[in-house]
């Protein structure tokens, strides 16, 4: 498994025979896992014990236990630990698994468009125990593999897609627009990629934009539509991210924090660090189990025009 320079997490074992895998995860530092990334494979989180933020098109999503996630193909993802104690599960699927050699009315209806990302389901679920239950059946049967547990698995995915379809359809589209939305979601990919690796310095839309070959006004807009975040917004929440680790530190005061993250202005790192995480960061600091703060994400701030975003960043 590894991540491209796009971004793109390639798992070369779920191109085997039985492109499926699911894996158990257990996490016992609070803070960000892994970089943000995506990949075309259908994925499915339920989180076993603990709290967490998944992160999902910038969109922070609150989970706890029972809970399910969807990843839908190419949706940028990455998973925030809140505690001392996070297991979760994934399942990780390639589609192509679901089709038949010979075309038919399922594969044309449902498969298919799920492939082709003009069918896809909301990122959060809660309290659907059918679907949980179908979920957790399945984990049962990966882990134990016993005689003809491949049918099983792929009769509970098909059951599974099914109650998603029938319950958890966020968006349908035509093979225009979808194609229209991955040809801007590639456009915009090497802006991600380094935002993600450049958070820390000045960084403005006019920079940005430019990367994207588009102007400001065409970046901004199309930025929210894709990731769900203004882009001085999903700067401003990486760096928030990232200062969270680092409050863990006791050699660093709020100010160097604010530096080492981006912020010139540690007053101004202060007042979006209680934004986000409803907290100040002193507070935060002084806290021995950070995982005892109730971390609520804010609702995004409007539009911020080019002359606000350059002058904050």
């Amino acid at each position: 498994m590894f991540i491209t320079g796009n971004s793109q997490l390639i798992d070369q074992d779920i191109k085997l025979e039985f492109p499926v895998k699911v894996k158990r995860n257990e996490y016992h530092q609070p803070g960000p896992i892994l970089k943000s990334h995506w990949h075309e494979e259908f994925m499915i989180f339920y989180i076993e014990q603990g709290q967490a933020i998944i992160h999902c098109n910038s969109r922070p999503i609150s989970v706890e236990p029972g809970d399910l996630v969807v990843i839908n193909g190419s949706d940028m993802h990455y998973v925030e630990n809140l505690c001392h104690q996070l297991v979760n599960y994934y399942i990780i699927l390639d589609l192509a698994f679901l089709l038949s050699k010979q075309e038919d009315l399922c594969q044309t209806k449902f498969i298919s468009p799920l492939m082709q990302n003009r069918i896809r389901f909301e990122n959060q679920i809660k309290g659907d125990e059918e679907l949980l239950q179908q979920v957790l059946e399945l984990i049962h049967e990966y882990q134990q593999q016993t005689r003809g547990y491949e049918l099983f698995i792929k009769g509970a995915l098909y059951r599974i897609i099914v109650l998603l379809i029938r319950r958890h359809t966020a968006l349908i589209t035509d093979a225009a627009e979808n194609s229209r939305h991955y040809n801007i979601l590639h456009q915009l990919r090497p802006v991600l990629e380094y935002i993600s690796k450049h958070y820390d310095q000045k960084l403005t839309l006019s920079k940005l934009a430019a990367m994207a070959n588009m102007s400001c006004h065409h970046f901004c807009r199309v930025f929210k539509n894709i990731t769900g975040t203004p882009p001085i917004e999903y700067v401003n929440q990486l760096r928030i991210n990232a200062a969270v680790g680092l409050l863990k530190k006791q050699d660093l005061n709020i100010s160097q924090i604010a530096m080492t993250v981006g912020f010139n202005d540690s007053n101004y790192f202060s007042r979006l660090f209680k934004k986000y995480k409803s907290v100040s960061p002193t507070c935060a600091q002084r806290e021995v189990q950070y995982d005892s703060i109730s971390i609520q994400p804010a609702a995004a701030k409007p539009y911020l025009n080019q002359q606000e975003g350059e002058k904050e960043n």
